[in-house]
């Protein structure tokens, strides 16, 4: 049976038959990936390599997505052919398939080659000239010189926190760039049998799928649901990339904690801790403490003057029922607790003690948190806790849980155990620590704060 080459279908076209290959597939649930289904996306090629971008909407996706697997190999008839989307184009070209109800899609039993990836590289030196570009997709392809531990971002206009995990790649230049990929799949981004640790081999990254955008200045590739990555692809230009090392190895750098270190507790907030402040000067570059320097405030870790944000950190005791804690967040999370800004907060009326009272009002609240020991645990017998996510929040409580004071310290041990975690009420939680902040007005802060 002859079939239509991918190249020659047009918009008049209403009866050709091809046959080709998924090279990729993803669904499309919303910017942040957490809507319900929009569209189900393909990227499909054909025995000459010629490729299209083809969507299976989603009043057809219980009919069709189900049986359209990436890597195999279909025969499909009875589709519309349309002008391709002015947005997000994973593939040039002007046309693009639409799936419908009447198209016909069954697995073939062909035995031609198709090719193994679909990819149009953009050089690292063109990126910059995409930033905020929402016309196309970008593929890359790099060494993967640094892997950060995925880690829970928050955003102010999200309820929930989303999975980021950052990486950075280097071109044959020696010009490296940043790449955030975000959803669920960033916890499978290296293969189980991938041990970049014990080895300096270099690993090709090749990327499909990403936007750029900015950020501190810096251009940078986002991708989530339609971005798939290939390790060590066999592609021409990634045996030329290889070659640009003349046989010298790549020290992989690894970033941050990993997801296994991190606990979970539902606890209610029993009470703020005295002499704390709930505020701080955090540096623009280092996100550090700044220190007052007369009207100034100086960042000691940067060398830089009033180039700094107001956030928060929160100090308060939190019970289980079974236990207290001392427990502290900073930045976003805070702002997640109060639910106002930090120059809202100090515009806001204070109590007799000089505690805004939206500050006070954090008493009684409950959450299920994403914990880790902080720093200055592994120095003090008294163990404090560093929030690192709030995974759900369930409000005022009438009533603070109630616990026996004696158990304070010997459940606080348990708990600074992590090989006890499987033993609590708290479960193993793949998290990490984020900041995200809003700067607020800097001189009507001061003025308040003082």
């Amino acid at each position: 049976m002859s079939f239509s080459q991918l190249s020659s279908l047009t918009p008049k076209d209403k009866l050709k038959t091809i046959c080709v290959k998924v090279s990729r597939k993803w669904e499309f649930r919303g910017l942040n990936d957490d809507g319900p289904l929009q569209h189900v996306d393909l990227v499909l090629v054909d025995d000459q390599g010629n490729s299209i971008y083809a969507e299976i909407p989603a009043s057809e996706a219980e009919r069709h997505s189900s049986t359209l697997e990436e890597g195999k190999i279909y025969i499909m008839s009875r589709f519309r052919v349309c002008n391709a989307k002015n947005y997000c184009k994973s593939l040039p070209g002007p046309y693009m398939l639409e799936i419908t109800c009447h198209t016909r899609i069954n697995l073939a039993r062909e035995t031609a080659t198709f090719p193994e990836y679909v990819y149009f590289l953009t050089p690292f030196d063109e990126i910059p000239g995409y930033i905020g570009d929402k016309k196309k997709f970008h593929d890359v392809l790099g060494f993967l010189v640094q892997i950060n531990e995925p880690e829970w971002v928050h955003f102010a206009n999200q309820a929930t926190p989303a999975l980021r995990r950052d990486m950075v790649i280097r071109d044959d230049k020696h010009v490296e760039l940043k790449v955030s990929i975000w959803g669920r799949r960033v916890r499978d981004f290296l293969p189980t049998d991938m041990a970049i640790e014990s080895s300096n081999n270099p690993i090709i990254l090749l990327l499909t799928g990403c936007l750029v955008k900015l950020y501190q200045g810096q251009p940078y590739l986002s991708g989530s649901s339609a971005c798939h990555w290939y390790f060590n692809a066999n592609i021409p230009e990634a045996e030329v990339l290889l070659r640009s090392l003349h046989g010298s190895d790549i020290a992989i750098r690894r970033v941050g904690t990993p997801l296994e270190k991190g606990c979970t507790c539902t606890v209610t907030i029993s009470r703020l801790i005295d002499d704390r402040t709930w505020w701080f000067p955090s540096c623009n570059l280092c996100n550090r403490s700044c220190k007052a320097d007369g009207a100034d405030y100086t960042c000691y870790e940067c060398g830089t003057t009033n180039k700094y944000t107001y956030k928060y950190k929160l100090c308060f005791i939190a019970t289980d029922g079974t236990n207290e804690a001392e427990m502290i967040c900073f930045g976003e999370i805070g702002r997640r607790i109060v639910g106002k800004s930090v120059e809202t907060i100090m515009r806001a009326p204070r109590g007799r003690d000089g505690l805004p009272m939206d500050i006070a009002a954090i008493v009684s609240s409950k959450f299920t948190l994403a914990v880790t020991m902080s720093e200055k645990s592994f120095r003090n017998p008294k163990k404090t806790y560093q929030i690192t996510a709030i995974i759900t929040a369930f409000g005022k409580q009438k009533n603070i849980p109630y616990h026996l004071p004696n158990q304070i310290q010997s459940s606080q041990t348990e708990i600074a155990d992590s090989s006890s975690c499987a033993n609590t009420p708290s479960k193993l939680l793949p998290i990490n620590e984020v900041y995200l902040q809003t700067p607020p007005s800097k001189e009507v802060s001061r003025t308040l704060a003082r």
